[in-house]
């Protein structure tokens, strides 16, 4: 009987390279991994209850000026009404304003924001102007006005959704207390009252009612909710919603004081901010949130920011998945490499490893020169063929985004043909457009990247055009008022059209905006100076000028030194001045000439980057 080889002992080599690896490479990753989750969490939730808190007292500080600012305007309106009025003759005063219809510059003043104003004198009769709001709720509360009034008190009622107005309104009413001489600090929107009752022997003879719009607080509360990020809302005393950053929260029912957070705020009666955790009830479940309340002063109403947990701490939560992942990676890496090599702890293994830590640090040309006839050499020749294959595959990764770069940029340039092609009168037009574009911001002294963002705003600015009729562009002759009008709504047209393509909305949707001048007589939005995106300045000039050197039905080409005077003589109106003085400069240099704006417009479609190439 053969004799049966002694069994090699690696079970204590093994267990020493397995207890070492862990030793070395898995305990420390994990001991590391924890402390800078751990870390990265509390720095997080630090600067998350910081931002919110500071978005919140912001929206604070912005109500409670809006809201004090009504309230100022109708005590400055008693007061003048208190002026030259000897007692016992304001209601013949108030017959004078109602026949004069002296209140109407109140309501109709471009900057008030007053839906209804009314006076009224001890019987209750007097003038009025501006929309009278036949509702339930509205009329009750003006109703309390005139008797508060009456009684020498402020009100400032609380906030009510007006269903005619479609927005959320409130009543404020001020005394009049004709030659009582007083000052009186606004009324607390909750009913309470900001002035002193009238001293003894002041007669208390008429009321100031005003209905005063809160829609500029939907306005506020959007700003600050960052795309839906956030959801901030302001709610009254009574814990019902006043404002929402997501509109369709204001439908339906409004009052939210079953919700934790608000509970709390108004368990604090508005004397406290604070940042806390609570749980709300989603369709799908119960859902974690991270919330701040503030109060708003002077008001008893209050300020709501909340946000998902999963999303406030998405960065530490993806940080911990990770390192999870990478442990678990590491730690079944170190069991297989510790029993397939426990019987060769020496420097093969280690230039292996040494080879292992360059590839992944991306020298994706590493080898590792191990010549031995065992399971290392053969190790080591399947980590040269592994280096071998990432390398090949990193270079195929690499040629298919150039690959794919192609493509998209292609389908762009089709999609800015398609609509050249549409008017006979502009070919060409959206490629000499991106040309000069991509010039004016080169001597802008922008970088390469935002040179080719540029570019690529030029190409896709008159994309609206395609939901153009045909019969308007092609027109051979200037367009009517009417069809002006249809014309204009192309940039429109085009954030729809980008909208299936965000992050190209992103990167140069900017450039839609070329039809806004300096000066706000622009359009879509009549936005003026640096309301107006850089890309869209950029795009306008460019724009403007193609058109004066290109015929038109309307007009016959300038010479491009005609045209560059027209920009500067338009510069601080319609243009941005440092645009006009970029195209100017290449111009001036050579870059900016009939020869190459020509060549742009025919081979551009085949150059990654015309810009640098002409």
């Amino acid at each position: 009987m053969p004799a049966i080889p002694p069994r090699r002992r690696r079970g204590r080599i093994l267990l020493s390279l397995l207890l070492l690896l862990f030793g070395v490479g898995v305990v420390p990753l994990v001991a590391t991994s924890y402390h800078l989750v751990s870390r990265s969490r509390e720095i997080l939730e630090l600067d998350q209850k910081a931002m919110q808190l500071d978005k919140a007292r912001s929206l604070s500080q912005q109500v409670g000026v809006y809201v004090k600012s009504l309230q100022s305007q109708v005590v400055a309106i008693a007061r003048t009404l208190e002026v030259d009025v000897a007692p016992g003759a304001f209601a013949a005063r108030v017959a004078r304003i109602r026949d004069d219809d002296g209140l109407r510059r109140y309501v109709e003043d471009a900057t008030s924001r007053f839906h209804y104003v009314s006076v009224v004198d001890a019987t209750s009769t007097g003038a009025r102007s501006g929309i009278q709001l036949s509702e339930p709720a509205i009329e009750q509360l003006l109703r309390e006005g005139v008797s508060r009034g009456l009684q020498g008190k402020s009100m400032a009622s609380h906030p009510v959704i007006s269903s005619s107005l479609q927005e959320p309104v409130m009543v404020l009413a001020e005394p009049v207390t004709p030659g009582a001489g007083k000052s009186a600090a606004p009324a607390g929107p909750e009913g309470g009252t900001g002035v002193a009752p009238p001293s003894p022997g002041e007669d208390v003879q008429g009321v100031v009612l005003v209905v005063a719009s809160l829609g500029p607080l939907w306005n506020m509360t959007r700003d600050l909710g960052q795309g839906g990020l956030f959801d901030v809302y302001v709610v009254d005393g009574r814990g019902r919603l006043v404002a929402h950053s997501d509109p369709r929260k204001l439908e339906g029912n409004l009052d939210v004081s079953d919700v934790e957070i608000v509970k709390q705020f108004l368990a604090s009666q508005g004397r406290t901010a604070a940042t806390v955790p609570f749980t709300i009830t989603t369709p799908t479940g119960p859902m974690e949130m991270l919330g701040t309340y503030t109060g708003i002063p002077d008001t008893g109403w209050g300020v709501i920011v909340q946000i998902p947990e999963d999303k406030a701490y998405y960065s530490a939560i993806q940080m911990g998945h990770q390192s999870l992942a990478l442990v678990a990676l590491v730690t079944i890496g170190a069991v297989l490499f510790g029993t397939l090599f426990a019987g060769h702890i020496s420097r093969p293994i280690q230039l292996l490893a040494q080879g292992a830590l360059r590839l992944a640090g991306g020298e994706y040309g590493t080898r590792v020169p191990v010549k031995t006839n065992n399971e290392v050499g053969v190790l080591a020749e399947s980590f040269n063929h592994m280096g071998e294959e990432i390398q090949k595959a990193i270079e195929q990764i690499r040629q298919a985004a150039h690959r794919n770069k192609e493509l998209f940029l292609g389908a762009i340039r089709m999609l800015a043909n398609a609509i050249d092609e549409k008017d006979p009168y502009t070919r060409g037009h959206s490629e000499r457009v991106a040309f000069y574009s991509a010039l004016i911001a080169k001597h802008m002294g922008m970088t390469e990247e935002e040179v080719e963002r540029v570019h690529l705003s030029g190409i896709i600015h008159d994309v609206g055009k395609i939901g153009i009729e045909d019969k308007i562009l092609r027109k051979p002759a200037a367009l009517t008022e009417e069809e002006y009008e249809i014309m204009k709504q192309h940039p429109r047209k085009g954030e729809k059209i980008l909208e299936a393509v965000p992050l190209l909305k992103q990167m140069a949707g900017a450039g839609l905006m070329h039809h806004e001048n300096v000066d706000g007589s622009g359009y879509p939005d009549g936005l003026k100076g640096d309301q107006i995106p850089l890309l869209g300045r950029i795009v306008s000039v460019a724009d403007a000028f193609d058109a004066m050197t290109t015929d038109r039905p309307y007009s016959k080409a300038m010479t491009f030194e005609a045209a560059l005077s027209r920009l500067r003589f338009l510069a601080g109106k319609k243009f941005d001045g440092s645009c006009v003085d970029a195209i100017e400069k290449a111009a001036a240099s050579g870059d900016l000439t009939p020869a190459k704006a020509r060549r742009a417009s025919v081979t551009a479609r085949k150059q990654a980057d015309p810009v640098l190439t002409h």
